[in-house]
């Protein structure tokens, strides 16, 4: 009976019309040089896994404590090369959450975790930053 119903709830999200995403509403946008850390979201048109963090995650996070000390910034996944950018690596999974320090990567989370442990690996990340 699960089983059926994961292939039903499948089939109800994918014929579902897709939202039109917000990706690089902030692409425009620079870093905010009154704060030292930011939480820049790569995120792409159609992605699920953004909506979802959109959804599920961005309300509590933009309350929490974290959310206070980090500004949050999306920027489409097109737009990271001539965003002036500062990453260590390359962005090859949406959405990314990247935390910048004065400019430059301090961490990243590839894809969607949840919100347990997005919370949990934030504080990690904000924790250990130099």
């Amino acid at each position: 009976m699960p089983t059926i119903f994961r292939v039903i709830l499948s089939a109800v999200l994918m014929l579902s019309p897709a939202v039109a995403s917000r990706a690089g509403l902030d692409t425009e946008a620079t870093g905010n040089p009154d704060r030292t850390f930011e939480l820049i979201v790569v995120e792409a048109d159609g992605c699920i896994y953004c909506e979802i963090f959109r959804r599920d995650v961005l309300p509590a996070y933009q309350t929490s404590e974290q959310g206070k000390k980090m500004p949050i910034r999306f920027v489409d996944v097109n737009d990271v090369e001539t965003g002036r950018l500062d990453f260590n690596t390359s962005v090859d999974i949406v959405p990314t959450f990247v935390v910048v320090k004065s400019q430059h990567e301090v961490g990243r989370i590839s894809g969607y975790v949840g919100p347990e442990n997005f919370f949990h690996t934030i504080n990690y990340l904000l924790g250990s930053a130099p």
